[in-house]
């Protein structure tokens, strides 16, 4: 016995292959539900050896039969990155010698027939009448006939022939040149074909590993793990995430877990037009997820850039650890870091985790050593944890930068600061962080120009920068530049809206322009106050002054020196300020992070001429800008 199928509409014969009606089938009996490719694949050629393509060209012929009127509803809906799902209404009617119905409420129908025939007589009336059978009412009548003519089925062949040549030829890989020529591209974490919990971190761990391979090359523009971290478990189209990257070709695919195998499955696509440029497909043991990255690496690497030279087919294969759990915790580490604030304390202990579990893992002691030095409470542990760093790899361009970073600001020392940025620049070119404090360096220099245009070079290389994007903002702030100042912060908050550093910025810039009820706002969210009724009685009453001596005044409140500093200048106190500024400066801890700004920071404009004011400048080695 063999199944037989037809699709009709109206009783005439839809012109469709038999993997085409198959694979409608499989979805129409999974109404609603997500079917991976993989699955309809598996589903529809069984374990025969196909290309990806046929169940797109499947798709489309689908599409073309059952959608053929503008306004019509869509049936097969794509899920980007995972498969396909049948999305019309549809009920089963179990009919004796009669089809299966499944069927969408609309004026017309169409009927799939499933039809079991005698293989030795072929004949039709021998129909097992057990077997359930199905039809879809749809928007437009169609049908299915068991019997075509040979004219037919010529003009089908002709018609399948012609779609798979322009298929083909609209989707065949671009030439190397093409891929070569890539300016920027955006790996995309590959997705997972399975909800395991661990899915998650692999992915991600998968796309790390390519963007620091690829973008330590130098040969091209890679997205950091950073910008693409949101697209973790997200179902965005690739095409379009590619666009809001601002990249030439995006790099995605999925990720699969089989028993004691992990397989993934690549595609490079042009954003331009969202044509596929290349594909590639690893399996290795699930055990040896350094092994796939290396296989995936050395692949994308040969693809994307011509001759390569052994050191560059080596940093291709180049691990930071070898522990699978150090890694997943260091990735976890560094997401918390780049997003500052009070975030930067939930790094601290997954970077210390990760160093527990792999001594020599180099990243996970720059990443801590960054994120003491930037915290709410600076850590003089700092410095050791990055000279080990160094010591484990000297080539780390992020290494150079902490280490600049922590010269800059916790020894003032800025010859060294900037032989430390521009080295860290010159082995990686495209290291936001690199960038990004050499442009603080350059501002708090007083050289605000040449700031912005470092700060614009990592906000190129990482548009989703949050601290990039508000820092920017902070720049125009410090040029008194207000609406720009402005601009760039909510830029900022439009990413997230909770990213506390913007709102820090936000605030004093609101009130270096003379925006009080907006000050307020961002005062009690970034100061809490904690009795937020009183608060507001007393800025109806008093305004922002009043606040602020509130503040001043309330025995209920600790606040560091660098904060009472902020508040007395606020309020235009001298001697209170210089007090504070001094004592922040001896105390060289909580809140000392801000002194250097008080160079450049337009509330502090009104000391500018004091001769204590300038002496503390003279103490941290910086001119007056």
């Amino acid at each position: 016995m063999s199944l037989k199928l037809r699709l009709t509409r109206a009783g005439e014969i839809v012109p469709l292959f038999r993997k085409d009606v198959e694979s409608l089938l499989v979805l129409v009996r999974n109404p609603g539900k997500s079917l991976e490719r993989e699955e309809l694949m598996l589903a529809v050629w069984g374990d025969t050896v196909v290309e990806d393509a046929n169940l797109t060209v499947a798709i489309s012929h689908l599409r073309k039969a059952l959608e053929r009127d503008r306004d019509a509803t869509e049936y097969i809906e794509t899920i980007p990155r995972v498969g396909y799902r049948f999305v019309a209404d549809v009920r089963e009617v179990t009919e004796e010698r009669a089809p299966l119905i499944v069927e969408k409420r609309t004026l017309s129908r169409t009927v799939i027939e499933e039809e079991f025939i005698d293989n030795e007589t072929q004949s039709q009336e021998r129909i097992d009448t057990s077997l359930l059978k199905r039809l879809i009412v749809w928007p437009r009548p169609v049908f299915v006939n068991q019997h075509a003519t040979a004219s037919i089925v010529t003009l089908i062949t002709l018609a399948f022939v012609l779609g798979v040549f322009f298929y083909v030829r609209a989707n065949r890989p671009t030439s190397p040149g093409a891929i070569t020529s890539l300016r920027s591209i955006a790996v995309l974490p590959p997705k997972a074909l399975s909800s395991k919990a661990d899915n998650a971190p692999l992915s991600l761990a998968v796309a790390d590993a390519l963007i620091t391979r690829l973008g330590g090359l130098r040969r091209v523009v890679v997205r950091p793990t950073t910008a693409i971290v949101r697209y973790v478990e997200s179902n965005e189209d690739s095409v379009n995430a590619g666009r809001a990257l601002g990249v030439d070709a995006v790099l995605e695919g999925t990720l699969q877990r089989d028993g004691d195998r992990t397989r993934v499955t690549l595609r490079l696509l042009n954003v331009a037009n969202g044509a596929q440029l290349w594909s590639g497909h690893f399996d290795e043991a699930a055990s040896d997820i350094f092994k796939l990255e290396d296989s995936i690496s050395q692949q994308v690497g040969e693809t994307l850039f011509a001759n390569l030279s052994q050191d560059e087919k080596a940093f291709l294969t180049k691990q930071q650890t070898t522990n699978p759990e150090a890694y997943a915790l260091y990735l976890k580490g560094n997401y918390f870091w780049k997003r500052r604030g009070l975030e930067v304390e939930k790094s601290l202990e997954y970077f210390r985790k990760a160093i527990e579990l792999d001594p020599n893992f180099a990243e996970a002691y720059v990443g801590l050593a960054a994120a003491e030095s930037t915290s709410v409470l600076p850590s003089p542990e700092a410095e050791a944890l990055i000279e080990k760093a160094l010591q484990l790899d000297n080539t780390s361009a992020e290494a150079h930068a902490t280490y600049g970073f922590i010269r800059m600001f916790h020894h003032f020392d800025w010859v060294t600061a900037e032989r430390e940025l521009d080295r860290a620049i010159e082995l990686n070119p495209n290291s936001v962080t690199a960038h990004h404090w050499k442009g603080v360096y350059l501002s708090l220099r007083g050289r605000l120009d040449e700031a912005k245009a470092e700060m614009h070079r990592a906000l190129n290389l990482d548009p989703q920068s949050l601290i990039v994007t508000a820092d920017i903002g902070q720049l125009h702030y410090f040029a008194h530049e207000y609406d720009q100042a402005i601009n760039y912060c909510n830029r900022a908050l439009a990413i997230d809206s909770s990213f506390v550093m913007a709102h820090v910025y936000l605030r004093d810039i609101y009130q270096m322009n003379g925006m009080d009820g907006e000050f307020f706002e961002e005062l009690v969210r970034t100061a809490a106050p904690p009795n937020m009724i009183k608060a507001q009685s007393v800025f109806a009453r008093a305004g922002n002054e009043g606040v602020l001596e509130l503040e001043l005044n309330d025995p209920s409140l600790t606040r560091h020196a660098g904060h009472m500093a902020w508040v007395n200048a606020s309020l235009r106190d001298k001697d209170k300020t210089v007090e504070y500024l001094n004592r922040a400066f001896q105390e060289r801890g909580t809140g000392a992070f801000f002194l250097p700004f008080i160079n450049i920071d337009p509330l502090y404009d009104f000391l500018r001429d004091d001769p204590r004011f300038k002496e503390i400048l003279r103490r941290m080695n910086l001119p007056p800008a």
